[in-house]
């Protein structure tokens, strides 16, 4: 959150023409006040962030949206998965202790609030695609891009065969969705105009989200329990399965 805010502020002094002192002036703040936030350090009061994006010359807006963290997900496979890695990012930490309270430890309920607030379907750099295709094209699709990919969400519950359909919802991470999203398109598959109507939602992964993946008759596959959160985090039925899958544990 505080380095989102300081993205804004910053964006907010470089579009006024002001340097920062100039604009903390403006504000009545300090300019180290500024220097800390817009390098993520603290996160200012409502208040002291309307002062300065107003001494900024921009008006400031405040809505409720789906989270849709990464480092939620990330947080709930640190808590969960002996394989991540035990020295993770503030943010991580930060994570990880607030899905531990909310589950009060609970292993099944630490994946829900995970799935709750990572949101892969409201992710900004997430695109979501509609129309049928198969596990082979997406996998084929994914070796073509020339980068680390895997699949998750419904495909990852299903396994399906390399020439079975691809079931919905399912998530196809990848390093970057711009290298492969042109080699997705075209055919079947086509931009779905409303998130619930994707089949695939293809979307940036973080270094640490290939860590655990598997292979099955050719397809790369995320850890089991990135698996369980992208599906929960999608909804329907393969919410539901996820959920019967992750009391077996």
């Amino acid at each position: 959150m505080e380095q989102g805010v300081g993205r804004l502020v910053a964006e907010c002094i470089e579009r006024s023409g002001l340097s920062a002192r100039q604009v903390a002036a403006r504000a009545g703040v300090s300019a180290s006040t500024v220097h800390r936030i817009v390098n993520g350090v603290v996160s200012p009061s409502v208040d002291t962030l309307d002062t300065i994006t107003t001494a900024c010359g921009a008006g400031l807006t405040m809505i409720a949206a789906p989270l849709a963290t990464p480092a939620a997900a990330a947080a709930a496979r640190a808590i969960l998965d002996p394989l991540y890695p035990a020295d993770v990012a503030a943010d991580i930490e930060l994570w990880a202790r607030r899905l531990d309270a909310w589950a009060d430890g609970d292993p099944v309920e630490i994946v829900e609030e995970a799935a709750r607030t990572s949101g892969v379907l409201h992710r900004p750099d997430a695109v979501r695609l509609s129309g049928e295709t198969t596990i082979g094209r997406l996998a084929s699709a994914g070796d073509a891009s020339g980068q680390r990919w895997a699949l998750s969400g419904a495909a990852g519950l299903d396994l399906p065969s390399f020439d079975e359909a691809v079931p919905a919802i399912s998530v196809m991470w990848c390093e970057d969705p711009s290298a492969l999203v042109p080699v997705l398109l075209g055919g079947a598959l086509r931009p779905a105009s409303a998130p619930d109507g994707a089949a695939v939602v293809v979307a940036a992964a973080e270094p640490d989200l290939f860590l655990g993946t598997f292979e099955r008759d050719r397809v790369v596959y995320a850890a089991p329990i990135q698996i369980a959160i992208d599906a929960i985090s999608v909804g329907g039925d393969a919410a539901d399965r996820a959920r019967e899958e992750i009391r077996t544990w």
